[in-house]
């Protein structure tokens, strides 16, 4: 049949339909075509809305608090070109004492030593550019000389690492800086310079091995890496240490169980929510806790296995700090007899 005269067969029949139909029926028509397509709306947006949070929950699956306190690596390269030798190790002398990020330090020492143009004068004064009055209120005898002087780098720098930490360094970093001097461009700026002395944020203090003593080889390490299915370089967001398959895995600090399933290649494991930071044990044979609940430091909360993307019983262990992995061998405590 010529299509032709199937369009004009259509267009004809639904002229004569429109004109033999009722005003009353023509209204009921366009109101079932309006619930139709709200219907069809509704439906379309609950696909979107679902998309979204797969992919939130996917791409923020280990993150953390963006806010949360964290310590820092070792220096970059661009830091030990910029930073003057003799300060650098009290920064991180500093970083150690107070669990203030070292790479915040030297960025807030960098920001206040070029302030931006226009920035008003405030009457700081010292190495750390601080007001006086909040020296006085925080002061640190940094190299143990008996004295707190403002131009001493090592006070200086010890008294605002303990202001920063009385302030909520812990658990807002951003904030206690704000509170160092109240501008967003300030914060901002410190952060932007901090991000780049150290590429690496650690969580504050150290945590346990996660496997018994006896098992310390790290089979795997964190960084770029042949892939052992894939065949080509990628990227490995923790360690691997191997051990027999049902070895049982401590958690490495207190924490609270934020996943207790499959999960991808990872396989079996277990995410436990340590509110500054995530720690993830992939691999498992077998899991002894469930999600929301609270655990200890030391307290077994899996078995080492070789379930998803593995090549034998071992376990991938991995630390997350706003949401960006960190090299876990720069922040585990030496194995001590874990059982």
């Amino acid at each position: 049949m010529n299509p032709q005269v199937i369009v004009t067969g259509a267009r004809m029949g639904a002229k004569i339909w429109w004109l033999a139909s009722s005003g009353k029926e023509r209204d009921n028509f366009a109101l079932k075509i309006e619930h139709l397509l709200l219907i069809a709306a509704g439906l379309l947006l609950v696909v979107l809305v679902s998309c979204f949070l797969m992919f939130s929950f996917v791409v923020g699956g280990l993150g953390g608090s963006g806010n949360s306190g964290f310590r820092s690596g070792p220096p970059t390269a661009f830091a030990v070109a910029d930073l003057p030798a003799q300060h650098l190790p009290v920064f991180l002398r500093a970083q150690d004492r107070y669990g203030v990020s070292w790479a915040v330090l030297a960025a807030i020492w960098k920001v206040e030593s070029r302030p931006e143009p226009g920035t008003p004068e405030t009457g700081a004064v010292g190495f750390m550019r601080l007001r006086p009055s909040v020296f006085d209120q925080y002061r640190q005898d940094g190299d143990n000389d008996g004295i707190c002087d403002p131009n001493n780098p090592w006070d200086a720098v010890f008294t605002t690492a303990n202001m920063l930490r009385a302030n909520g360094y812990a658990g807002d970093p951003r904030k206690a800086v704000f509170s160092y001097n109240h501008a967003d461009w300030y914060v901002n700026r410190v952060m932007d310079v901090a991000s780049q002395y150290s590429s690496t944020m650690l969580p504050a203090g150290n945590g346990i091995w996660p496997l018994p003593s006896r098992y310390v080889q790290v089979l795997s390490g964190y960084g770029t890496r042949m892939h052992p299915f894939l065949n080509q370089y990628h990227f490995h967001d923790g360690i691997d240490i191997p051990a027999p398959e049902g070895t049982p895995v401590f958690a490495v600090q207190n924490g609270r169980v934020d996943w207790d399933r499959q999960k991808g290649g990872y396989g079996l494991c277990v995410v436990l929510d340590h509110s500054d930071y995530r720690t993830l044990y992939a691999h498992l044979s077998g899991i002894a806790v469930r999600s929301g609940e609270e655990v200890e430091a030391g307290q077994t909360i899996g078995y080492v296995g070789s379930t998803g993307l593995s090549t034998g019983p071992h376990l991938h262990f991995s630390v997350y700090v706003n949401g960006q992995p960190c090299n876990p061998e720069e922040w585990l405590a030496a194995p001590s007899g874990n059982g």
